[in-house]
């Protein structure tokens, strides 16, 4: 045999096992290289999720934390450079919004038919752009000594908020930075209607101590700075956990609850990790790290995954219908907030 002939079959034998290879090869192959990340829920989560991710798929991950309106007014600003390629967690109508507004990239994960089924009508409308992570419910938290200390009795509904006894004692996130604001803005509208909705934030305004920027604000909670709070049960359940005398409120009203989101922001630069990110985030795996290694205990959506025990909710749980396609238009929540701001912080 020549020497050419000998060559050419070695490397045809080459070529062969580097394809017989290519097979067997990991995942993580295919997501060599960067991912930006702007991130909504808790740092520690943020960043343990980037860190996890980018060990397991071999990509270098960058995560900036904001707050859900942060982070849509950064996209907005962004359009023509976008500077990040996901967005991950923060509320599902902000998401909602950026897609109206065109600043999402189209991608329907294949791990969506792994969601609740609860939330199949949203992921039938509106996959295509936005992915169901988990579910929070809006609730009041109290820090029971400060209250004990000023001897007033804690607020069993959203109604008691406006009650005189309350003064300088509460505090909740501005609608307009803020997912956990919104969420308690649209949960009013939704229980009185749109005209007694702000003129019960106009009463409520008149006890607020203080409007915070997101809804992880809760150390004046948790410190006795302010005795009640409007936010999420995950982050009281945190503070319990941290030792602090808070405790989360179901509202005699009902739980009202909202749904946090992962996209992918237009013109993304790594758009092939974006998508094996948002694949992931919506395993068993990646949605049981959040509580069980970052303090992160919203209930996850996977069907698969286990849910913090403390924050399962009661079988008798009665809920406040959010229409989420409906809050989660740019034209509904640009309305609402302007009348936000015109009826409570601007009054005649």
């Amino acid at each position: 045999m020549s020497i050419y002939r000998q060559t050419h079959k070695n490397l045809m034998k080459l070529t062969a096992l580097c394809g017989l290879l290519s097979l067997y090869s990991p995942t993580s192959a295919l997501a060599e290289g960067k991912l930006n990340i702007y991130c909504s829920l808790q740092s520690t989560t943020c960043e343990k999720v980037a860190q996890v991710f980018g060990e397991k798929y071999d990509v270098k991950t960058q995560v900036v934390r904001n707050s859900t309106g942060t982070v849509l007014g950064k996209i907005k600003s962004e359009k023509d450079n976008p500077q990040a390629d996901v967005w991950f967690g923060g509320t599902i109508e902000p998401h909602l919004q950026a897609a109206d507004l065109g600043l999402l990239e189209k991608y329907r994960s294949p791990n969506q038919k792994d969601i609740m089924p609860q939330f199949k009508d949203i992921m039938d409308k509106r996959g295509d752009y936005v992915s169901v992570i988990y579910f929070v419910e809006l609730v009041l938290g109290v820090n029971t000594k400060k209250l004990a200390e000023l001897n007033i009795a804690p607020p069993k509904c959203f109604a008691d908020l406006t009650d005189e006894r309350f003064k300088d004692q509460i505090q909740y996130t501005d609608p307009r930075v803020s997912g956990t604001g919104y969420a308690f803005l649209a949960t009013m509208v939704t229980l009185y209607g749109e005209d007694k909705a702000f003129e019960y934030f106009a009463k409520l305004n008149k006890n607020v101590s203080q409007l915070a920027k997101t809804g992880m604000s809760t150390h004046k909670l948790a410190t006795g700075e302010v005795g009640v709070n409007v936010s999420f049960m995950n982050t009281y359940l945190l503070e319990q956990e941290k030792g602090a005398p808070v405790e989360g409120v179901r509202p005699c009203e009902g739980i009202s609850s909202t749904l946090g989101a992962t996209s992918i922001i237009k013109g993304a630069r790594n758009l092939d990790n974006a998508k094996i990110f948002t694949d992931w985030v919506l395993t068993k795996e990646a949605q049981e790290l959040q509580w069980r290694e970052t303090g992160a205990y919203q209930l996850p959506t996977n069907i698969h995954a286990e849910a913090y025990p403390k924050a399962k909710l009661p079988k008798d749980s009665h809920f406040i219908k959010l229409d989420v396609l409906k809050f989660g238009s740019d034209k509904e929540s640009k309305h609402l907030i302007d009348r936000w701001v015109e009826t409570t912080l601007n009054p005649q």
